[in-house]
């Protein structure tokens, strides 16, 4: 299997070899030791060990354990040389940096200072006992060989240095990509949401506050809003029957909630320590979102909680005014829509009705007293206004249709996203539709694009699909509607396990959710490698029955 080199493994290998040629070559001119050919033999000994060690250094990088015998093996391997090769005066003593970068570098700290005083204390030993002349105290040994240890403390101390600032880079770069992702999808979820869905947002800023922060607890609490209905305050991490209690606590605080715009920690009696983020619009305050906070919190993770309660707040407050914003603007639409319609009956349908109607009542009044060829000329007259009245009518119907004027449909909407997330990824995606949208309902209409959007972009992004099947049948009471990949697959068990653990992902979760809020039932199938299937049957008119 080929391991692909970083930039630290071919920093490390580089050091080994130029310090393994370096000390060979002093070890060939210094005329003490061995004869010539032990020397060769010894160095070519010492470059094969280089190169397996190098080797197993990269197979184990994921096993500690295994790491840290072969960091043993390896300074062991080295001590006995260096004792044999001269003792104070072996070149090779300070090979034994190579051990220890390894150990600076990716194992613990009391593992790397154990292993440095431990061949220190053996070198020095075994030096003492061997080599020292009849003039030598150990204290002198001590102090002509204190350079190495120096040496090799404030080399593993720098390794350590950078080692941790590497771990912090990393971390703070997997938590910023992992926050990316939450976000992208947090915004597809705000963006799609339907009327019904949006009622229901204080659970999904909630859901994300526990992801982006990996607490246990969280909480949006909405104040009320004189202007239209509340939106329902949510939490999750209490009881059920622990949130009547939480909120009212909450309430308490309100007017002082209204007053901050920044930040706030409070204890809550009987909930614990709480971390608070105001979230108001530019026109209203809307209430505040929060997290229980661990005991053993430092600062810098209180602050990293801070930063992402302020996204969200701030994330909040836009959707909401957006959606507001949004809320109007349809209403506007409507309105004017509806003073087009009623001055486009007046001006044509209507006048024309009233002529047929007071022309009906002409003849009805002079019938008995008009000859047959001019009764059967007035109705005549009132056949063609009654056509050209009918005519005007359809015109009017059809130009508020958007599948007869030619405008945009819904469907053609779904096929033009699929065609553009297909052309984007190079993913081969086969949309068929059986039946007519024409008399779906709108919310059917979102929770079908965010179900089918979602679902093609798992496919893509976590499964790796080359084809997908989207297969949506429309029936006037009822609808199906079928997705299968050839993708990756996973084990369905464990992605619900880490659902309710909080630590998988929501996009299941939520259309899941989506379906059974249309009074839907929601299948998925999936194995390892052999692609994954989502099955959904919604009844049409459920929904509206339960919010009659």
């Amino acid at each position: 299997m080929n391991i692909r080199l970083s930039a630290e493994d071919r920093m490390i290998t580089f050091f080994r070899y130029l310090s393994l040629f370096l000390t060979s070559l002093m070890f060939l001119v210094t005329r003490t030791g061995p004869a010539l050919v032990y020397k060769i033999l010894i160095i070519l000994a010492l470059g094969l060990l280089a190169h397996v060690f190098t080797a197993s250094y990269r197979s184990f990088r994921h096993r500690p354990r295994a790491v840290m015998a072969l960091v043993s093996i390896e300074m062991l391997l080295i001590l006995l040389l260096a004792i044999g090769t001269g003792g104070y005066n072996s070149p090779f003593k300070l090979y034994s940096l190579n051990p220890i970068l390894i150990a600076a570098g990716s194992l613990s700290f009391y593992f790397c200072w154990s292993l440095l005083a431990g061949y220190f204390a053996i070198f020095l030993g075994f030096c003492y006992f061997f080599y020292k002349s009849a003039d030598d105290t150990f204290a002198s040994v001590l102090l002509e060989n204190g350079n190495l240890f120096l040496a090799l403390a404030l080399t593993a101390i720098f390794l350590q240095l950078l080692s941790k600032l590497k771990r912090q880079r990393e971390e703070a770069e997997a938590r910023t990509d992992e926050m990316l992702e939450h976000i992208k999808s947090l915004y597809q979820i705000v963006e799609t949401s339907s009327e019904h869905d949006f009622m229901n947002i204080g659970q999904v800023i909630t859901d994300y506050a526990l992801k982006l922060t990996k607490l246990n607890k969280a909480l949006f609490w909405f104040a009320g809003n004189s202007g239209g209905p509340a939106l329902v305050s949510r939490q999750t991490g209490w009881l059920p029957e622990e949130e009547g209690t939480l909120f009212g606590e909450l309430k308490k605080y309100e007017p002082e909630w209204r007053r901050q715009k920044e930040p706030i920690f409070r204890s809550i009696p009987g909930f614990g320590d709480m971390l608070l983020m105001p979230v108001r619009m530019s026109t209203r305050f809307v209430g505040v979102i929060g997290v229980k906070l661990e005991a053993h919190e430092g600062l810098e993770g209180r602050r990293w909680y801070i930063q992402q309660l302020m996204f969200l707040a701030e994330l909040s407050a836009i959707t909401l005014e957006r959606h507001e914003l949004s809320v109007t603007e349809n209403r506007l639409i409507v309105t004017n829509e509806q003073n087009r319609i009623a001055d486009e009956m007046h001006d044509s349908v209507s006048q024309s009705l009233f002529g047929i109607v007071y022309a009906a009542h002409s003849l009805k009044q002079a019938c008995r007293k008009m000859t047959p060829s001019q009764l059967e000329e007035q109705i005549e007259l009132i056949h063609d206004s009654a056509t050209k009245a009918a005519k005007e009518l359809r015109i009017t119907i059809y130009s508020l249709s958007s599948k007869k004027s030619g405008g945009p449909t819904w469907l053609g909407m779904v096929r033009s996203h699929l065609k553009s997330l297909s052309r984007l990824n190079d993913v081969e995606i086969d949309f068929k539709v059986k039946g007519d949208d024409f008399s779906l309902p709108y919310p059917y209409h979102k929770a079908l694009f965010r179900i089918i959007s979602e679902a093609t972009g798992n496919a893509i992004r976590h499964g790796g699909a080359g084809n997908i099947e989207v297969e949506l049948t429309l029936k006037p009471r009822w609808i199906g509607l079928a997705i299968r990949d050839d993708g990756v697959g996973f084990d369905t068990d464990l992605l619900w396990t880490r659902s309710e653990e909080g630590t998988g992902g929501l996009g299941m979760k939520n259309m899941q959710h989506l379906a059974s809020s249309l009074g839907g039932d929601f299948q998925l199938s999936s194995n390892e490698n052999a692609g994954t299937q989502i099955l959904i049957s919604i009844p049409v008119g459920v929904v509206e029955l339960m919010n009659a």
